[in-house]
């Protein structure tokens, strides 16, 4: 009831019409009832959905973003200052509407010279008086922080700079042990070499004999066993002097 079939001849099963008449009617319900009018009803939903996003945007940007200079609350993030106080105290669009009205109450002869500016641009519809993009709070505080940020990144570099420098000496110094033990080991080997070639007395008596060589044996041993005593002593000490960096 209520479609177009209420306005249409009705026909019976024996019309030899009736199958097209069925096939108009069903036509007619799917190209008219349903396609069309879920057309219709999807352009006033995505209407309406446009309208609703459109109107979140516009809250959004009220609640987050200051309606005199335009800043957004992330600008106050991690600062001695909220959002919430500035829109309050320091950009309070309440008293810039009570300052234009008070220009406009006042006489142009009782003007200072700010005023006299400002009403200027007001008659001239300028907005230059107002902060764009700029507060007083946010001026002040990034210069300060930069420059704890600067301090801190100096104090840094000198501290790497001393670590560097106290390792340089002493990879100085622990070159200058490396050549000094390797001139020692030159001249204690110099000394072995000497040692073994050189001409032995030659006694008749064989105990007088074993004696010298015990003797040069001994040397040679004392020898090795202070300059290895002092390389321990010298290495240990290197590694001592790098440890404590």
């Amino acid at each position: 009831g209520g479609g177009i079939g209420d306005f249409l001849k009705r026909i019976s099963k024996d019309d030899p019409q009736f199958l097209y008449r069925v096939l108009y009617d069903l036509l007619f319900y799917f190209g008219i009832i349903i396609i069309v009018l879920n057309l219709i009803f999807g352009v006033i939903i995505d209407t309406f959905a446009d309208l609703r996003n459109e109107k979140q945007k516009k809250d959004d940007i009220i609640r987050n973003t200051c309606f005199i200079c335009g800043l957004e609350r992330r600008s106050f993030d991690n600062r001695s200052i909220s959002f919430e106080t500035h829109i309050q105290y320091e950009h309070n669009m309440w008293h810039y509407l009570y300052f234009i009205v008070h220009l406009r109450t006042k006489s142009q002869t009782e003007y200072t010279g700010p005023e006299s500016f400002v009403s200027t641009l007001i008659q001239q519809n300028d907005l230059k008086w107002f902060p764009r993009h700029q507060a007083m709070s946010l001026q002040l505080l990034p210069t300060n922080d930069d420059q704890h940020d600067v301090k801190i990144l100096f104090q840094r570099l000198e501290s790497v700079a001393d670590t560097v420098s106290g390792l340089t000496e002493q990879l100085d110094d622990f070159k200058i042990r490396v050549e000094e033990q390797r001139r020692r080991n030159q001249r204690l080997s110099i000394i072995k070499s000497s040692i073994r070639h050189a001409p032995r007395p030659v006694y008749k008596d064989s105990s007088e004999n074993k004696k010298l060589e015990r003797n040069a044996s001994l040397r040679v041993k004392f020898a090795t066993q202070q300059t290895k005593s002092i390389d321990s002593d010298q290495f240990e000490n290197a590694d001592n002097d790098v440890s404590l960096f």
